[in-house]
């Protein structure tokens, strides 16, 4: 079994990424900036994270968030000048006050439109409706029971998604269903890698749509591309995925805070 390690114990080696001149932090949202809670609209970036948030966008050469929420969504609950705001898993981004979707993904609005009337059908007491344009989410985190409407569930979930020619994914309580593109977190942070030419990046992730960003930080590192790291956040309930595949963990929501704080100064010393 391999025992994980904690970020507190890889400063030697983040302190590397740190140094580079074009760094990067690129985070999730719910569960990494904002704990979990059972109703996601509920859900808020915490304050201090906010503030460092603010305080890296000036020190950093990129500072960006990538959620599974809508791009909207995400940029009003954060709501910082600077930062890149990018949704529905990679494939929209928040630019110039406006949506900006791929348009791979926008071809498949129909099939998603579809599989609406059957899965509003197949929801149980407690579970949650969720379009978000580009993708369609089902939470149930509010059921009686989650792990049971998870198992009686999932069966009628993959018949529907693959009747509409969806791909259904599954996070933490919720399944979701999006157009069959290769995007996810992990293109999507490789593309904001190239983009702004980084020398290093850091990710931050606590679900399983999170382990594809993990994935492509450890290829780019080891093909000397980027030095990128996946830090996943711990929490209860992190999915077994995320505590494997992340180079290294973070303690909860409090423990992103003392990370973010380090990576300020340590950044900051850096260039002095």
């Amino acid at each position: 079994m391999i025992v994980p390690m904690y970020w507190e114990n890889a400063k030697n080696n983040l302190v590397k990424a740190v140094h580079m001149l074009r760094l990067g932090l690129v985070s999730d949202v719910d569960g990494t900036l904002s704990p979990i809670v059972d109703v996601p609209d509920e859900a808020r970036v915490t304050p201090r994270n906010l503030e460092l948030l603010a305080v890296l966008q000036k020190q950093l050469t990129l500072t960006a968030v990538i959620s599974g929420r809508a791009a909207e969504d995400v940029y009003q609950r954060i709501r910082l000048p600077g930062l890149v705001y990018i949704g529905n898993h990679g494939m929209e981004q928040w630019r110039d006050g406006e949506v900006v979707g791929s348009p791979a993904a926008a071809a498949y609005r129909d099939n998603l439109t579809a599989a609406t009337a059957e899965i509003k059908q197949a929801l149980v007491t407690g579970m949650r409706f969720e379009d978000k344009g580009a993708t369609l989410s089902v939470h149930y985190r509010q059921t009686s029971d989650p792990e049971q409407v998870k198992s009686m569930l999932a069966p009628a979930m993959q018949s529907i998604a693959k009747k509409h020619g969806l791909h259904l994914t599954r996070g933490r309580m919720v399944f979701e269903f999006r157009p069959p593109v290769e995007i996810d977190k992990g293109t999507a942070f490789e593309e904001l890698v190239e983009t702004y030419r980084l020398d290093a990046a850091f990710y931050l992730g606590d679900d399983t749509t999170d382990v594809a960003v993990f994935l492509t930080a450890r290829r780019l590192r080891e093909s000397g591309k980027c030095l990128a790291y996946g830090l996943g956040v711990e929490s209860r309930g992190t999915p077994q995925a995320v505590l494997s595949e992340a180079d290294y963990l973070v303690r909860e929501v409090t423990g992103v805070e003392s990370l973010l704080v380090w990576l300020s100064k340590a950044r900051m010393a850096s260039s002095t």
